[in-house]
């Protein structure tokens, strides 16, 4: 990839993309500093600090000839120059009691800035950007997120509330909870199209400034065990998003969360109020992927020997 078409008369693509023999490789410097203390016999606090700093992404950019002969394009190269940083801090307790409850909670907040626009490793900046020496907003960045979960156990012996055939069993449950994806925000500037569409759009100054509304769901898991001669058996039921809870996952820029009819639309969706006439047509944005799971219910058995 490195030393691809580093001869312009050999690229056999329609766009140029010319190799550089003097790229970097990525580098990662992590630090991280915790404390965990056992303060009862069942129970744990864990707290930790981290900085993580990557550099010499490889980027794409596009480059003027020298040669003016050519005055006026330009070719595409690979070119270190990206970086990004994170850091943050992250709270874990546990607790148990008995042998029929194991609980916890964690906590973490962290930020993410740099200069890379894109997830991807080997294209942390798309060419075509605007230059800028400011750090802004990474698109992966998710300030909060947290987890709580229970796990409760019974015995072959045990009969919880006063059921004998509710021993022999499991059940636990986790919520979590995250930051909504960040987005850049698209804002009304108060003109409207001759079609009556209002005018959104952003300022292409405050990259991902903004945060989608909060996601939360609850996963709840019941198992059932029995011994059958040499065999166990298991019977599960595991549900996950239990309250059916709607996490957008697409994220319309005019509103912060995924997009619903009746919403406002930047300029460049097709939005069904005010549908694009002329081709190319872009479809409407009612994507089902806008949301991310709905409610799943699945039921397993397993056998042991």
């Amino acid at each position: 990839m490195v030393y691809a078409k580093l001869d312009p008369q050999q690229a056999s693509s329609s766009y140029q993309t010319y190799g550089n023999p003097d790229l970097e490789p990525e580098t990662t410097i992590s630090y991280e500093l915790g404390i965990k203390n056992q303060l009862t016999e069942d129970d744990a606090l864990t707290v930790k600090v981290f900085y993580n700093d990557k550099f010499d992404y490889i980027q794409r950019r596009s480059v003027a000839y020298s040669d003016p002969r050519y005055a006026g394009r330009s070719f595409t190269t690979y070119a270190n120059g990206d970086y990004a940083r994170n850091r943050g801090l992250e709270l874990e307790y546990e607790k148990r009691i008995g042998r029929w409850f194991t609980g916890g909670a964690n906590l973490t907040y962290s930020l993410t800035t740099g200069k890379s626009r894109s997830e991807n490793p080997f294209n942390a900046a798309l060419g075509g950007s605007e230059e800028t020496l400011r750090e802004d907003y990474m698109p992966w960045d998710k300030p909060l997120q947290g987890r709580a979960f229970a796990i409760f156990n019974a015995a072959p012996a045990d009969a919880p509330f006063g059921i004998a055939w509710l021993g022999n069993s499991q059940l636990s449950a986790d919520l979590n909870i995250g930051s909504g994806k960040r987005y850049t925000p698209a804002l009304f500037t108060g003109d409207t199209l001759a079609n009556g569409r209002p005018v959104y759009s952003s300022d292409g100054i405050t990259y991902y400034s903004a945060i989608a509304q909060l996601k939360w769901w609850i996963n709840l898991k019941a198992r059932k065990f029995f011994q059958i001669g040499t065999a166990r058996l298991t019977v599960s039921v595991e549900v996950e998003n239990l309250l059916d809870v709607l996490n957008s996952e697409i994220i319309n820029p005019a509103t912060g969360r995924a997009w619903e009819h009746g919403d406002p639309t930047p300029l460049g969706w097709n939005d069904p109020i005010y549908p694009d006439l002329q081709a190319p047509l872009d479809p409407y944005p009612n994507n089902p992927a806008r949301y991310s799971n709905r409610r799943n219910v699945r039921v397993g058995m397993e056998v042991k020997f």
